[in-house]
């Protein structure tokens, strides 16, 4: 025991020494202390190469992912692209793990080069472990980090792949989520074209559904005054009166109400059936008619 920790303290990058370390929490602060401080170029070289083959492991180690966090952010380009090219293959399953998903995460924000992210994204081709990742907690983080950190341009793949799985990821919670900063990030015609054709053929399901309705709610505003926009304002005005009557629905007119113009009100309010709504016990229905500057109980 002596003797190990002796040889410890001598060479700590060697790769034996650093994969003890991960069984002792202070050990291991103590190579991350080290890496944090500053090595220079070639043992930085050395350790990257030394621990080639264990990238995999480490990762998804309570400790050792905490190593490898400090690992990438300090290494260069050169060693970084090494242990993303071990580890490429599994990124998308590894995603989820409750370890490894931190250092992949770190991973992602640290890649500059088009080579970096193809390492990244090539992992998410799988369609099975895609859609695991975008519906899992620490997945879903995962694949905000790739949409927010790799340019839309250098992800035309991944970008078709998402755009495709859509209708499934609008209706999960944590998909949803997604998507939302799909649309935000992801600013090319075909995606946006493929997107409005789900809209314009699915529009009142995605209006009913619990999380899918935030899909409408949120392009309203992020497209307003775009042709794309213009049109799910026409959409929405033509059903209002019975998406007014249901829950999830409902949410999307009073948002409705809120971005359009005074005159656009007057003419809404000249297609529904006032009537009928006023005297309607639908709460949904009487929230939206408050909105509208109504009251059920004017109502004789």
């Amino acid at each position: 025991m002596e003797n190990k920790t002796s040889n410890f303290f001598v060479n700590p990058f060697l790769k034996e020494n650093i994969m003890n370390s991960f069984r002792n929490q202070q050990a291991t602060i103590y190579l991350q202390t080290i890496i944090l401080k500053g090595v220079n170029d070639k043992t930085m070289e050395f350790i990257v190469n030394e621990l080639r083959g264990t990238y995999s492991e480490i990762i998804k180690d309570k400790n050792g992912n905490y190593f490898i966090s400090d690992l990438i952010s300090k290494c260069e380009q050169k060693d970084r692209i090494k242990i993303l090219e071990e580890l490429s293959p599994t990124i998308s399953k590894d995603c989820i793990d409750p370890f490894a998903s931190h250092s992949i995460q770190v991973f992602i924000s640290r890649a500059k080069s088009e080579i970096e992210y193809n390492y990244i994204l090539n992992s998410f081709y799988d369609y099975n472990n895609f859609v695991a990742a975008c519906l899992d907690p620490k997945g879903c983080y995962t694949i905000q980090k790739i949409i927010a950190c790799i340019p839309s341009k250098l992800r035309n793949d991944f970008n078709f792949i998402f755009a495709s799985f859509i209708d499934l990821l609008s209706k999960e919670k944590f998909g949803i989520v997604l998507v939302k900063k799909f649309i935000e990030k992801t600013k090319d015609e075909s995606i946006i074209s493929l997107i409005m054709n789900f809209i314009r053929k699915n529009f009142m399901d995605i209006a009913e559904n619990q999380y899918a309705n935030y899909l409408i709610q949120y392009v309203l505003e992020e497209w307003r005054n775009t042709p794309e926009g213009n049109e799910i304002k026409e959409i929405v005005f033509k059903n209002f009166q019975l998406m007014s009557e249901k829950k999830y629905s409902s949410f999307i007119c009073e948002l409705f109400i809120k971005i359009i113009s005074t005159e656009e009100k007057t003419k809404l309010i000249k297609t529904l059936d006032l009537d009928y709504l006023l005297k309607s016990n639908n709460r949904n229905i009487s929230k939206i008619m408050t909105a509208l500057g109504f009251s059920s109980k004017k109502s004789k």
